[in-house]
């Protein structure tokens, strides 16, 4: 798990109220990860159920979050993340978690845009913003902050509450703010993942290198 999505886990867990059930979707820690990916002592839950298309470790009990055995309105809060790249139908998802959330109750997602194909087992899917704002639109009060490259976010991070949030706006997720808003700062070279000749990144390199002089010399 990424540490900014720990960041993530700690803004929500201090920030909104975690009613409980807590349910945690894709709760499955993937190989290398053990160490770092229980997010229990963030959230303090009494009751936190661990949930996944697999056993291991970190799973309480098998659900399929198209068709998750809660009943209707019986759920405090559910966090899925970094879980939704590998579900088959992203929408149908929140659908379901939309239905099993009591009235106020809280979903935190994370997910990727910009990240290498990791099957945990599978990995279907990369977000844009728009898109967790298209998944988190059964709620009536949902926000989305991307974090990185403008035009390629490394990271996408969602809330969604099953009712109404006036005050729900960036500053409750501070530290994720604060990453989107200084995601650039001191690396002035925007360079998307693109290939090039060896001359068009000379050129590319040129470029930059005279914006960054003209930039240092306007500050003195």
């Amino acid at each position: 798990m990424r540490p900014i999505v720990l960041h993530f886990a700690h803004d929500v867990a201090e920030n909104f109220e975690i009613a409980e059930p807590l349910v945690e979707m894709g709760s499955r820690a993937a190989e290398g990860q053990e160490d770092i990916a229980d997010v229990r002592a963030i959230f303090g839950a009494t009751e936190h159920i661990g949930c996944d298309i697999q056993p291991g470790l970190g799973v309480d009990r098998i659900e399929d979050i198209h068709a998750m055995s809660f009943a209707d309105n019986s759920i405090g809060t559910v966090i899925a993340l970094e879980t939704l790249e590998h579900v088959a139908d992203p929408l149908r998802a929140m659908q379901e978690i939309h239905r099993v959330l009591r009235p106020g109750g809280v979903v935190a997602i994370s997910s990727l845009m910009f990240f290498p194909i990791h099957n945990h087992p599978w990995d279907y899917w990369r977000f844009t913003p728009e898109a967790f704002d298209l998944i988190l639109q059964p709620f009536e009060s949902r926000l989305v902050i991307p974090v990185g490259y403008e035009s390629l976010p490394e990271g996408i991070f969602g809330i969604g509450i099953k009712g109404p949030a006036p005050d729900l706006g960036p500053d409750k997720l501070p530290r994720i703010k604060h990453n989107h808003d200084h995601w650039g700062d001191g690396k002035p070279v925007d360079f998307g993942p693109i290939r090039m000749t060896v001359r068009e990144l000379w050129g590319h390199t040129l470029r930059y290198s005279l914006k960054s002089a003209k930039r240092r010399l306007g500050s003195r």
